[in-house]
């Protein structure tokens, strides 16, 4: 799951947050927070446990076939299990303002969370855009305020044949465009033309045969042309 704006807008909830919360009411404590990198099969590739505020020693990897899981306990100050109005892990990449923030679910019960980066989250979100990212945890809770913590960088290593998310402009003659015309259309033969016009043609020549045959006198026909012919016709 993508949250549209920036980080820093999820920072400054939790900020305002922790002040009108009160400091009666204690802040959000992050505890047993495990970052590890996975094989598909369970094998570990790389595991840390932090101690807030402490930060990554190394800069893992992370790729499509090895997950990235993010587990931690959410409690007060009075180290009491708190559940959370929020949970995110933010991820900055470095040198840009790109920023994802993933949502962290609820694990073993109230206070316990857990984000593992599934491979369709993975292709739609860093395969296309590899390098190093900043990772940070993004807690808040109504009566209790907000945390931000950093938990230092991982490397997102981009896939083969990934395609970037903005391909490199070509400046160049286009393709020449080749237009293919469609091909005449077949007409008759002119012979079966002819014959098809004398047939049409036949019986009025029959007709004024007949009436030249009968005595008709034809030249009146042409005080009324159109009427005589309807007439007769």
């Amino acid at each position: 799951m993508r949250l549209l704006g920036s980080t820093w807008a999820l920072v400054g909830v939790c900020a305002v947050a922790s002040l009108l919360s009160g400091a009666a009411s204690g802040s959000v404590v992050a505890k047993n927070v495990v970052v590890k990198v996975m094989e598909r099969t369970g094998d570990k590739l790389f595991e840390q446990t932090l101690k807030y505020p402490a930060t990554l020693d190394t800069v893992p990897k992370v790729k499509a076939t090895t997950p990235l899981v993010i587990t931690f306990d959410s409690l007060t100050t009075n180290d009491t299990l708190l559940s959370l109005d929020q949970a995110m892990v933010s991820f900055q990449r470095a040198g840009t303002e790109d920023d994802v923030a993933l949502l962290a679910r609820s694990a073993k019960g109230a206070g316990s969370y857990k984000m593992d980066i599934s491979r369709k989250n993975y292709r739609r979100y860093f395969s296309s855009a590899p390098g190093i990212y900043s990772v940070a945890l993004v807690l808040g809770a109504a009566d209790h305020g907000g945390l931000f913590y950093e938990l230092g960088n991982i490397e997102m290593v981009g896939s083969k044949g990934a395609k970037p998310k903005t391909p490199a402009v070509v400046y160049g003659p286009k393709p020449e465009i080749h237009h293919r015309f469609s091909e005449p259309q077949k007409m008759p033969n002119v012979f079966l033309s002819l014959i098809f016009t004398g047939l049409a043609v036949a019986p009025l020549v029959v007709l004024v045969g007949g009436w030249a045959q009968m005595g008709v006198n034809l030249n009146k026909l042409q005080l009324e042309p159109v009427g005589s012919v309807v007439f007769m016709g």
